[in-house]
């Protein structure tokens, strides 16, 4: 990526983030900043790097809390071809050790037996220490089960990044590539640089990890696996996976940094350039710097994901089918479907399967302990329907059994409220209600709006539906929105419901939406909220 970005932005990038490491001395502690003693590293600005980098390269902001990148770039090739960067930015010392790549506090309990014993067998019948050697040996096998399973949610969580960064639509022209970049400052003593890096942001090989052992026998659930491209590190207390960056090897740039010889002046431009004086006007601020920016967010509003068992996300999941019931409907449907396979299914086999199709299609379920033993027996018939191993027998059931797989709608979290207190926030008066009722009282022409997805900028047209409004659906296809949803941002298999643990797979349980100045179109964004960030 660093080498295919244009020269001039990278020359301005450069330029600011040395500027600010050329006030290091400022923020050094007292003892590192005497003459006497050597010259300090330079500080770079983990915030001030990504908000740099950001506006040099004209990249989207992406830190909110589930993504698994920092940025996103999007480049027209001299070719015509798009190519799009989805990129993770770091900062730590040219000599520093293994970073922090992902954490996994939610499984901590999880993990908590297989952690008592990779530590029991670290320890002798007689309470001494095994020898590393020892303890690799024995638990090897632990080693690589916890490897793989790490493995797979950091994997699952940056499949569930890339689509919500990316949106709907990535066509085959588009290349998309995912990068961690990297800036790294010399350590203390030595002569001041920063040194640019980049080395690739891939998935890990689950295929080809290599267990390379503990880290130490002091440490035995701590250890280190390799997926022969990159060195990771998983560490128990904090429930952590780390990576080798294998800093002096992905060297792209160095640049020498100057320290200021007076920051204090520095400081006091800055200071009388914002601030001036007090009893002047301020003839330093142009009227360009006036205007608002075009993107700022004017309206946001953040909730957690309720998730729910038939409903919302998981509307293709709701038990009671969409079959219609007049003239004896869906029991009609049930013999065609016995008389088309009478010959091809075992008898016996067939039979149980019409059986419970005749329980779940016509038999009612208005309670949700009736709606869970429905819920049991479709799960119990879908198990069935594997061992006859019949695919299209398969499938023509389990279209019976559940709804369109890609039916869904985004909850609004008491929307009726919502809709009471910000009325224009989606469209003019979309939640408005018929009065004494709980439903909606314009037409849905008038409930519509846009959705956009950033940083792709993907929108489709979506319109608030449901009693009370709870619901927002895409208008024209809900399989484009469903599709995108389960499959991509969620990483949900076919008929896989939404659950809390497949949110914490994700790293996913709260939804932002938003409006910026000048836009009428409502945007949105999958974060996670921490309990105490509420």
């Amino acid at each position: 990526m660093w080498t295919a970005l244009p020269i001039e932005e990278k020359q301005e990038y450069k330029k600011m983030i040395l500027a600010f490491a050329s006030l290091t001395e400022v923020f050094a502690q007292k003892s590192d900043a005497d003459e006497t003693t050597e010259k300090p590293n330079p500080i770079i600005n983990s915030k001030y790097q990504e908000t740099i980098f950001q506006k040099v390269f004209n990249a989207s902001a992406e830190d909110i809390g589930n993504t698994s990148y920092d940025a996103a770039i999007k480049k027209e090739n001299q070719d015509g071809t798009i190519s799009k960067y989805l990129i993770g930015i770091k900062t730590f010392g040219i000599n520093s050790g293994h970073q922090k790549i992902a954490q996994f506090k939610a499984f901590h309990n999880t993990w908590s037996e297989l952690f008592n014993t990779m530590f029991n067998n670290s320890v002798k019948e007689d309470g001494t220490k095994r020898s590393k050697e020892e303890i690799d040996k024995l638990n090897n096998q632990l080693y690589k089960d916890l490897a793989v399973e790490i493995s797979n949610l950091r994997n699952t969580r940056i499949k569930s990044s890339k689509e919500n960064l990316k949106g709907f639509t990535v066509t085959e022209e588009e290349n998309v590539e995912s990068i961690y970049h990297v800036l790294m400052p010399s350590a203390k003593g030595q002569v001041p640089q920063i040194f640019v890096g980049e080395t690739s942001y891939n998935e890990i090989d689950v295929d080809n990890i290599e267990i390379l052992g503990c880290t130490s026998v002091k440490t035995p659930a701590n250890f280190d696996f390799t997926d022969k491209k990159h060195i990771y590190r998983f560490t128990v207390a904090d429930t952590q996976l780390l990576m080798n960056f294998d800093n002096h090897n992905i060297i792209k740039e160095k640049w020498d940094v100057k320290y200021a010889e007076d920051a204090y002046e520095i400081f006091s431009n800055i200071a009388n350039l914002v601030y001036g004086n007090e009893d002047a006007p301020q003839k330093n601020i142009t009227d360009k710097q006036k205007e608002p920016a075009l993107d700022k967010v004017t309206e946001s509003y953040t909730w957690k994901i309720d998730v729910e068992p038939y409903s919302g996300f998981n509307g293709f999941y709701g038990v009671g089918s969409k079959m219609q019931t007049k003239n004896n409907y869906r029991e009609k449907r049930i013999q065609k479907l016995k008389d088309i396979y009478q010959g091809e299914i075992e008898h016996t086999k067939l039979n149980e399967i019409i059986s419970g199709l005749t329980v779940f299609l016509l038999e009612k379920a208005s309670k949700n302990a009736e709606k869970y033993q429905k819920e049991l027996l479709r799960k119990d018939l879908h198990e069935k329907l594997k061992v006859i191993g019949n695919i299209e027998f398969q499938k023509d059931v389990l279209k019976m059994l559940y709804r369109p797989i890609t039916e869904v709608y985004i909850p609004i979290p008491n929307a009726k409220e919502f809709h009471k207190s910000h009325p224009n926030f989606f469209a003019p008066n979309a939640g408005l209600l018929r009065e004494g009722t709980h439903k909606l009282a314009l037409e849905p022409e008038q409930r519509k709006f846009n959705l956009v997805f950033e940083p792709s900028n993907t929108k489709i047209e979506a319109f608030i539906t449901q009693d009370d409004g709870k619901g927002i659906e895409s208008t024209i296809n809900q399989a484009i929105l469903g599709q995108w949803l389960l499959r991509g941002v969620f990483q949900l298999k076919e008929y896989e419901p939404l659950t809390m643990n497949a949110l914490e797979r994700v790293h996913i349980n709260g939804i932002r939406m938003y409006k910026k100045i000048g836009s009428s179109d409502v945007f949105i964004k999958f974060v996670y909220i921490e309990d105490d960030e509420q």
